[in-house]
């Protein structure tokens, strides 16, 4: 069974990995804004929408250990 401190940081350690996700998409959104039209479209909006997916799970991620924190 975990307990709430290994809990807490399974949680830390999934926030850890979504910040650089997220820093890993934002530099690839920065380089994609200065390719051309014809190359960036599709691909733009995967990674938008990937970003916008680690985003939430980051925020949920953080409600969780808050949760597991007031315990």
């Amino acid at each position: 069974m975990t307990t709430p401190a290994e809990l807490r940081e399974t949680v830390n350690a999934a926030l850890s990995e979504v910040t650089l996700a997220e820093a890993a998409l934002e530099t690839a959104l920065r380089e994609l804004s200065s390719g051309t039209r014809a190359e960036k479209v599709a691909v733009t909006a995967v990674v938008s929408d990937a970003f916008a997916r680690l985003r939430a799970a980051r925020a949920e991620l953080t409600r969780l250990r808050d949760l597991v924190g007031a315990e």
